[in-house]
């Protein structure tokens, strides 16, 4: 997976009342640490410029956008300058997406002895973070805020774990679980409730038959088992009783085609995980262990015993940890 085909908006506030060559400033700032932070190799999304905000109709229309954007998965939002809270009550009200609140300002340092009215008027991130803070805390807004200069290596390490946490995030909305059999009967920690799962995380789980995977796993041909088996006999140490003469040959066979048919069956369902469970084998002749195993490999989540809610956990991570 390539998370820098995602991206996330950074979002500065300011106001009118500072004129345009203080907001031609800011927009220069803000430019400035959007480009800086996307060419960090330890952040794996694009950071994305947005125009600075100075508004409610401006703060609203750039969030309903981001609730539309299928590449954005977040706002990093910044008050450079003092940006009134009340202005923003409207946009995060309809925010569906992860915020992170970095609050910094653009230089490092503070030059104590040029510090004139024009400075000042530019650089008020202590003022204009305490009051976006202070604004989502009376809304019982659930963000992520980070503090410190935006060149520190620990202000980047938590931007990019933040980043990482969204992404998982946003390849839940819409992700589809297939269940193949209920859970293990009489287990409890394996149940749950999908409707409110759904509701809640933004992905679906349904069930099918064992019958409507043995009936794509009998489509494939001889030419396909035989060419995952010669994957296997180079990229594994195979035991010489699965080998072509060995007594279970047909064992390995086997679970090339229950690999086949999994994988062709999850690509044609458009499905990012899945479950499964042993006391539910009808038409399989066999446990899909090695297909697990490879299709966990390929970024698939998975859950035993119909433990969908692990199956969407494990993709979760497997996005979240790409590229490490």
């Amino acid at each position: 997976m390539d998370l820098k085909n995602l991206e996330v908006w950074l979002v500065t506030g300011s106001q009118d009342l500072y004129g345009d060559d203080t907001l031609r400033k800011v927009a220069e700032h803000a430019q400035t640490v959007s480009v800086e932070l996307s060419r960090q190799l330890s952040i794996p999304v694009s950071v994305l410029f947005k125009p600075v905000v100075k508004s409610p109709d401006e703060i609203y229309r750039v969030f309903q956008e981001v609730n539309v954007s299928t590449a954005c998965i977040g706002v990093i939002a910044w008050m450079h300058t003092f940006s009134p809270a009340k202005m923003w009550i409207g946009g995060l009200k309809i925010l569906r997406k992860p915020m992170l609140h970095l609050h910094t300002q653009f230089n490092r340092d503070i030059p104590w002895g040029e510090i004139d009215m024009d400075f000042m008027n530019l650089n008020q991130s202590a003022h204009g973070d305490r009051e976006f803070g202070f604004i989502m805390t009376r809304m019982r807004l659930n963000r992520r805020v980070v503090t410190g200069h935006w060149e520190d290596p620990e202000v980047i390490n938590e931007i990019s774990g933040w980043t990482r946490v969204a992404a998982g995030w946003h390849d839940w909305q819409g992700a589809r679980f297939a269940r193949f059999g209920d859970n293990m009967r009489q287990v409890a920690v394996t149940e749950g409730d999908k409707v409110e799962a759904e509701l809640k995380f933004g992905y679906s789980v349904n069930g099918y038959g064992i019958g409507d995977l043995v009936k794509v796993m009998n489509e494939a041909s001889d030419k396909e088992i035989d060419n995952l088996v010669r994957m296997y006999e180079d990229e594994y140490e195979i035991s010489p009783q699965l080998m072509k003469n060995g007594d279970k040959y047909n064992s390995l066979r086997e679970a090339a085609r229950t690999e086949w048919g999994l994988r062709t069956f999850l690509e044609a369902g458009n499905f990012k995980g899945f479950t499964d469970t042993f006391e539910d084998l009808h038409g399989l002749r066999q446990l899909p262990g090695i297909a697990v195993q490879r299709l966990m490999a390929s970024g698939y989540g998975f859950g035993g015993e119909g433990d969908w809610k692990t199956a969407a956990l494990v993709r979760a991570m497997k996005v979240m940890g790409s590229g490490l």
